[in-house]
């Protein structure tokens, strides 16, 4: 119960439980003993808590198991048996730095897991390193903050690669291979990364996956949608990779293709892989004009497959709000421009999914006098017939007709500044400066009855 717990006091408690048996073994009758089990549940507990102090402490439990393990290999060796560490206790304490967001949490974890690579030659010790151990190292990289987080976790990925073996207590050999939660942590690693070509980084490890799924049939790194999203997000934010929407695209047909070939649910694209794909799109707006162009076109070819059903998808409110905002950022303003912005939010309105992003991106394709009356032409012609300003008109003053398929976290209404109306007094630093009196030459100050009770 204290193990499974996650706080600080309960590990504190699974501890002295341990200690007490480890007394009344030493002092006591003997009759209760601490097994590798009890020193493995206590780990556990500090490995729930989450910090750097519970990752040393579960660190010590090791060695203190480690050192009676020794012990009782010279002194008892039936209870030697019982005590006899696992993997299971190795992992646990990997697993406890992977947690800790520690900056050295990616060294510690690392650290153990040479050591078990030394302890699996020893005969007397049933410890080796498996997929578990790897993964769990590798976590603790990305997990650490270290600025060469994911280099370093792709190093141990890139050995996990070469299939290291480790011998077995009873003979032969112990064969580690990947699979796909070692790529997807190191992707995901890279997604979340500033460094210039982490957008590139991701990408490749996405080709080994699929060239190692296709070339063996045994493989157990098959990408799924976990993979392909991450590379798309990757892609999406990089703000140093050149026609990135066609490079979102390209990853996208790639998914589409592998789920055609073998049908898997695990494969199947989702409408977050098309939103990713228009928003990469939309902000491809600082390339040259040849980017623009074709990050436009694969913008509408990205969302006329969603409208078409495909993979039984729909567009949502972010996929209209994503369209719009590929319009407002890679077209000129003009009739073209007007045209196709008004014939999406004409669907939006229809399908019911004017949500807050899209409401603003509207805004921002068409002058405001034709923002009204296409509000009007809608269905909503309130606003128009009280001369509202468009900036005035807020989501929750639209008709539920047009909102009523929305999401809740896609609702909010984010009224960009430039919409709103500007504010007139200087604010610093959260504070409204200080306004000075007004002063007059005396010739012009009139004092009024009111002011001095009296009549002048």
């Amino acid at each position: 119960a204290y193990a499974s717990t996650g706080t600080e006091p309960a590990a504190e408690q699974a501890t002295a439980i341990l200690e007490k048996m480890e007394y009344i073994k030493d002092f006591g009758d003997g009759t209760v003993k601490p097994s590798v089990h009890s020193f493995a549940m206590t780990i556990n507990a500090w490995s729930n808590v989450g910090s750097e102090t519970a990752a040393h402490n579960a660190e010590e439990i090791l060695k203190r198991l480690l050192e009676d393990y020794d012990e009782a290999l010279e002194q008892d060796t039936e209870y030697a048996k019982e005590l006899k560490p696992n993997n299971v206790v190795f992992n646990s304490v990997i697993d406890a730095w992977a947690r800790s967001g520690s900056n050295s949490a990616g060294e510690k974890a690392e650290s153990i897991l040479l050591r078990m690579e030394g302890l699996s030659k020893i005969k007397i010790y049933d410890v080796r390193p498996d997929t578990i151990t790897f993964n769990t190292c590798i976590k603790a990289w990305c997990n650490s903050g270290h600025p060469d987080a994911p280099l370093k976790a792709e190093g141990l990925l890139r050995k996990l690669e070469t299939n290291p073996q480790y011998p077995k207590q009873r003979g032969g050999m112990l064969i580690v291979r990947p699979n796909r939660l070692s790529f997807n942590t190191v992707i995901n690693s890279w997604a979340k990364s500033r460094k210039p070509k982490s957008a590139v980084y991701a990408e490749n490890l996405l080709i080994r996956m699929i060239k190692s799924y296709q070339s063996d049939p045994f493989s157990t790194v098959k990408p799924d949608v976990i993979t392909f999203s991450s590379v798309l997000n990757a892609l999406a934010k990089s703000k140093a990779t050149g026609f990135k929407a066609e490079k979102c695209k390209s990853v996208l047909n790639s998914m589409i293709t592998l789920y055609e070939d073998d049908g898997s649910s695990d494969t199947k694209p989702n409408v977050i892989c098309y939103n990713t794909v228009l928003n990469a799109c939309a902000f491809s707006a600082r390339g040259g004009p040849d980017e623009r162009r074709k990050a436009l076109s694969v913008a509408v070819e990205t969302f006329n497959e969603l409208r078409r059903g495909q993979f039984g998808l729909s567009p949502d409110a972010v996929s209209y709000g994503n369209m719009l905002k590929c319009c407002a950022n890679l077209m000129p303003p003009g009739s073209y421009r007007t045209k196709m912005a008004s014939q999406l939010f004409t669907s939006c309105c229809n399908d019911g999914l004017v949500g807050g992003m899209c409401l603003d991106e509207i805004r921002r394709c068409l002058p405001p006098r034709e923002f009204m009356q296409l509000l009007a032409k809608c269905g909503c012609n309130k606003p128009l017939n009280q001369g509202r300003m468009a900036h005035s008109v807020q989501l929750s003053q639209l008709p539920r007709a047009f909102t009523k398929n929305v999401k809740a976290g896609d609702l909010k209404d984010r009224q960009r500044d430039s919409y709103a109306p500007k504010k007139t007094k200087n604010i610093v630093r959260g504070r409204k400066q200080k306004e000075h009196p007004v002063l007059r030459r005396p010739g012009l100050l009139i004092e009024q009855s009111w002011m001095s009770g009296k009549d002048v």
